[in-house]
């Protein structure tokens, strides 16, 4: 195995066990994890810190989660494997917050002042992140950022697809919608009583917060049969607006 797969390999073994113990977890329980001796955690990371932020990045990889929202079988019905799927995105989003909240506390207690050690490992953090996107300069948190919704979006938008004649309008539109109402709902801030539950957020996607059903049209592209013919435009019907999307 090479350096790079080594290290890759660790970093990802020690990301479920930041979520766990946080900054507590030892390298041990880290040698443990990725089944390699301690001292081999220290020939692939020069240090612990430069582990964890490494274990950071893996952490923010949205592959783990896509696959999973891919790997997730039908439920049987359109409810089910909303909730299924919103479980499964509520729980990366608590470890990666745990995670990033460790990173944090890490580097305010190792940091130390400007141009020491600290500045060397969030410089590691920071070359790690670019490495792993294979990208350079201010923008490249964001494009990352931007390019892991798409890759989530696009997988919720597969699991939609089996119930598009259920939706009044495209899998591609529920999807994003779907994952900005869960992503929404993660922070402890919005609720006093804590965020909704899986359940009470499908409940909302799917039927809205109207006591009686819903009668609008939906978007002009979602009315009629799924399968109906398209209508040429009427020259004496102004056309309508354009219609905002999330994806």
């Amino acid at each position: 195995m090479s350096r790079d797969d080594r290290r890759a390999a660790i970093a990802a073994a020690t990301v479920p066990l930041l979520a766990r113990y946080g900054s507590a977890v030892t390298t041990r329980q880290i040698a443990q994890a990725a089944d390699v001796a301690e001292g081999t955690l220290f020939r692939a990371f020069e240090d612990k810190d430069e582990l964890i932020h490494a274990a950071l990045v893996a952490a923010l990889d949205p592959a783990p989660l896509v696959r999973a929202i891919s790997e997730t079988a039908d439920r049987g019905s359109l409810a089910e494997t909303l909730t299924a799927l919103a479980e499964l995105i509520q729980d990366s989003q608590r470890a990666t917050a745990k995670i990033v909240q460790v990173a944090h506390q890490v580097m305010g207690d190792r940091g130390g002042p400007p141009g020491g050690p600290g500045d060397d490992a969030r410089r590691r953090h920071r070359d790690d992140v670019h490495r792993n996107h294979g990208k350079q300069g201010p923008d490249s948190h964001r494009d990352a950022r931007m390019s892991a919704v798409q890759d989530i979006v696009q997988a919720i938008e597969a699991s939609l697809v089996p119930y598009a004649d259920e939706l009044r309008t495209e899998p591609r539109v529920a999807a994003s919608v779907f994952f900005f109402l869960v992503h929404g709902h993660a922070s402890p801030l919005l609720f006093q009583d804590g965020p909704l539950d899986a359940t009470q957020i499908v409940d909302v996607f799917l039927h809205g917060v109207l006591e009686a059903p819903c009668q609008g049209a939906g978007p002009p592209h979602a009315v009629g049969p799924p399968h109906a013919a398209v209508r040429p435009p009427d020259p004496h019907v102004a056309a309508p607006g354009p219609t905002a999307s999330l994806a």
